[in-house]
């Protein structure tokens, strides 16, 4: 009987499958580690370079006006962010580079910091201007005793998408956050009195 040619490339397909299945053929790849960096080591995404510097844990911040809820603290991650991109980025969250830094299991902690402000002047939510690295502290509100002196934290500096066409108020964008790289940071507990922005010049 002569079977239809049809048939015969199903069956060999069929075949090919289990005996690939049988030798981890058809395993997905194994996925690369995220590089992990070193404190002040740039990370280059598609729209900013980011280098974590520090990690400071802090009662107020009162450059930016801001001041925790009684039991809580300040951790403040302080960045220096280059915008590469060729137009302004906002420092806002959602669309803009509130989203691409976030310390990682810490008690408290949601997605997005209360403030991204600039260290020198406390002024917050700045455009960041391309080519134009500036130093910004990501300010999260944390209860008291989620993280102490000394401890290393993990901070993930995020990466996004380029999306061209959307919405009339953004227009080109970047969207989707993703964990790029990571950085291992001790952290300094300034208590009160110690602006972040002095903390940062001390040697």
């Amino acid at each position: 009987m002569k079977v239809p040619t049809r048939w015969l490339v199903a069956v060999l397909i069929a075949l090919f499958l289990v005996a690939s299945a049988a030798f981890g053929g058809l395993e997905d790849a194994d996925t690369p580690p995220l590089p992990q960096l070193d404190v002040g080591e740039s990370f280059t995404g598609a729209q900013l370079r980011i280098a974590v510097e520090d990690a400071v844990l802090i009662d107020a911040f009162p450059e930016a006006f801001i001041t925790p809820q009684p039991g809580n603290r300040l951790l403040v991650i302080r960045a220096t962010v280059d915008n590469v991109w060729d137009k302004p980025v906002t420092t806002i969250s959602r669309i803009g580079a509130a989203d691409n830094v976030r310390p990682r299991g810490i008690d408290g902690i949601e997605d997005e910091p209360l403030t991204v402000s600039v260290i020198s002047d406390g002024s917050a939510y700045p455009k960041l201007q391309p080519a134009v690295p500036i130093e910004l502290a990501f300010v999260w509100e944390v209860p008291d005793g989620a993280v102490s002196q000394s401890d290393v934290i993990t901070v993930d500096v995020l990466d996004k998408t380029y999306a061209a066409g959307g919405l009339v108020t953004y227009g080109e964008r970047f969207e989707n956050p993703f964990v790029a790289a990571y950085v291992e940071v001790p952290v300094t507990d300034v208590g009160a009195g110690v602006g972040v922005d002095q903390e940062s010049e001390t040697p």
